[in-house]
């Protein structure tokens, strides 16, 4: 009779000690962030030219992105570009329908400049599907909500979408700011 009450005792206590646990001092593992960095030498061009270029890049429109919070300070203007993005499957496992968003950074010098995209994010519409961070190794909705698969089309497009940008950058820094002023009338 007591047989039978030790085991089951024993049982209790044992899953009673498995049911606690410590908690962890560690995060969800983060990849390094994808930063896009390239330094462009021009041809003995002042660096107040460079600077007026690329603020026009930051003020003017285009159809393929928005830029929004365009600001300039010294040799440096700076902006945050917006990609509106959705699924092109007809009934998607995940929607993450919404936009892709980065900070982009012009940093003029003397001869040469720098451009730098970075803070590369992805927020859904309905904000159930957001991926976070394109570096996130989870989404921050959830590896069940969304499947690797997703994940790694999302982060190409938004890598294909900085490359759009830095293109757009290229080609703009190569117009003179006299050319650009006299678009405007």
């Amino acid at each position: 009779m007591f047989r039978p009450l030790k085991i089951a005792l024993f049982i209790i206590y044992s899953a009673a000690l498995c049911a606690q646990t410590t908690p962890s001092t560690e995060s969800v593992p983060q990849a390094k962030e994808t930063k896009i960095t390239e330094v462009i030498t021009t041809d003995s061009v002042a660096s107040s030219e460079l600077v007026k270029r690329a603020i026009h890049w930051v003020q003017v429109e285009t159809t393929r992105y928005v830029k929004t919070g365009g600001v300039s300070a010294g040799s440096k203007a700076e902006c945050r570009v917006a990609f509106a993005v959705k699924p092109k499957e007809l009934n998607p496992l995940c929607d993450y329908s919404g936009k892709i968003n980065m900070r982009v950074t012009v940093e003029c010098k003397d001869s040469k400049y720098k451009y730098t995209i970075d803070q590369i994010k992805h927020v859904s519409a309905t904000g159930k599907t957001s991926m976070g961070n394109v570096d996130n190794i989870i989404p921050e909705c959830g590896s069940m909500v969304m499947p690797d698969l997703t994940q790694k089309k999302l982060k190409g497009e938004a890598l294909k979408y900085a490359g759009w940008v830095a293109n757009d950058i290229k080609e703009a820094m190569k117009q003179s700011s006299a050319d650009n002023s006299k678009a405007d009338w």
